[in-house]
């Protein structure tokens, strides 16, 4: 038979695991090993060998005491900092440990960090997202750059000026409230300082409060009253300036195919071109990746023809980028519509007003090109109750211009 070998026992550890100083039984010297590694000495392990348990463990013992006293006769406070720290602690008032408040002072205390205002960090901002949108990333889509660029325009307008590390979440809170679209400026104010964090110009993000969630289920729609206020006062004003640089508010055409149309105020309305619109022939073209893969052709209602008949201007993009916020603000005002405004609220009064008149589910899809199962339940519910409404609405006549009226003969 062969010869079977014997295996040497292993090491036996005494003390537990986690356990400092490690007492081991090392079985080929038959001693017990006190095991202290670097703590003592940070560049050598340090190791005891004893032949009994209780003069390993009284070693163990020593060793920790000694390294106790070392700890403590390293770290002495001066008199003048013993009366800081007493100092800080009076400040703190128990709401804060010494520590805690370090690590504070450490966190939002920078130096280097520099005094940025919000109109810098928005041009650094839009140029990073340009970048991104040249390479084909993600989220720095064309619509999405549109839409941080009106929305940017807007907080530039009341923050421009203001140091990035002045902001202050309530104030901002406040002026979002008067100003509306809520949920669609913190997403792209959170996005803003986030990108101001990841370049350590903010210790973290300002912002707290959660983006408010999505009301689908009851979209706003226009009263009859306001959305004819909306139209005349868009067709009246073609020409207006609101100052002497200014331009023309110009803003018919935007109304007409928001309301008669349901087009998209910001991935449709804002690219379109008025060689995208054929009047004659009754339909305006949707590109394809706008806000969907699929374009589509939009059918021009008779009684929206006659209207962009009436636009001052018909080449080049359908809305002027130039000044737009401030012209459609000063439009919607003009009209008492702006405090009942919401975003999308000319597609959902097409939507609901399309259903009251044509009764038509699919016809509505195929118009808006994309239209969830909760929205086109809010639709055919309301567009069911608003018959007469709808029928009015598809019949709407505007005034002619006094050029065009025809002269009275009875004089």
């Amino acid at each position: 038979m062969p010869k079977q070998v014997q295996h040497p026992k292993s090491n036996k550890r005494i003390t537990p695991k986690n356990t400092w100083p490690t007492i081991r039984f090392l079985h080929a010297n038959q001693v017990y090993e006190v095991d202290g590694g670097k703590r003592l000495d940070g560049n050598k392990k340090y190791r005891k060998w004893f032949k009994t348990l209780e003069d390993a463990k009284q070693h163990a013992e020593q060793l920790k005491i000694k390294l106790k006293n070392e700890g403590l006769s390293s770290f002495k406070l001066t008199r003048e900092q013993l009366i800081d720290a007493e100092k800080g602690l009076k400040i703190l008032d128990g709401n804060a440990s010494i520590t805690q408040a370090c690590e504070f002072f450490a966190k939002f205390h920078r130096e280097k960090r520099p005094d940025l205002t919000f109109n810098s960090l928005i041009e650094e901002f839009m140029e990073h997202k340009e970048r991104q949108s040249a390479l084909g990333e993600r989220g720095a889509s064309e619509s999405t750059l549109q839409d941080y660029k009106y929305r940017l325009g807007s907080l530039s307008d009341q923050y421009g000026e203001s140091m990035v590390l002045s902001f202050k979440e309530e104030e901002y809170l406040d002026w979002l409230r008067v100003r509306g679209d809520i949920r669609g400026m913190m997403r792209t104010t959170k996005a803003l300082l986030t990108y101001a964090v990841d370049r350590d110009y903010l210790p973290e993000n300002p912002l707290k409060s959660k983006i408010p969630k999505a009301k689908i289920d009851t979209p706003t729609v226009l009263q009859d009253n306001e959305w004819r206020s909306l139209v005349l006062s868009a067709l009246s004003t073609q020409d207006h300036k609101n100052s002497d640089k200014g331009q023309p508010i110009d803003l018919l055409a935007c109304v007409v195919l928001g309301l008669w149309c349901g087009l998209r105020p910001e991935a449709e309305l804002r690219r379109l071109d008025w060689s995208d619109i054929n009047i004659e022939e009754g339909f305006v073209n949707i590109h394809d990746h706008w806000k969907v893969a699929m374009g589509r052709l939009v059918t021009i209602p008779e009684c929206a023809k006659g209207l962009l008949d009436l636009c001052i201007n018909k080449q080049g993009p359908v809305v002027n980028p130039k000044n737009f916020r401030r012209r459609w603000e000063w439009l919607r005002k003009s009209a008492d519509v702006f405090d009942s405004w919401d975003s999308d609220i000319m597609r959902h009064t097409y939507a609901s007003m399309h259903y009251g008149y044509y009764m038509n589910k699919q016809k509505i899809i195929n118009e808006l090109g994309h239209c969830n199962q909760s929205m086109l339940r809010h639709y055919v519910n309301h567009g069911a109750k608003m018959k007469k409404r709808a029928k009015e609405f598809f019949s709407f006549t505007a005034p002619l211009p006094a050029s065009a009226e025809p002269k009275d003969k009875t004089a």
